[in-house]
């Protein structure tokens, strides 16, 4: 469904997603944010796990 919101009619979807499979299969790019801050982003195929890990960990 998001997809063809994407490709039929042209709209632009933000995502605010925790769960990367899902994010890394509708997304086309990613923003990690910190505290409001964006401190990566690019092609969803540059969505690393080493970046994952530097960023996301807790």
């Amino acid at each position: 469904m998001i997809r063809q919101l994407i490709n039929e009619d042209g709209l632009t979807v933000l995502l605010v997603e925790q769960k990367l499979p899902f994010a890394r299969k509708y997304a086309d790019r990613f923003v990690i944010m910190d505290r409001g801050r964006p401190v990566a982003n690019g092609d969803i195929g540059e969505l690393s796990d080493q970046l994952i890990q530097q960023h996301l960990t807790v």
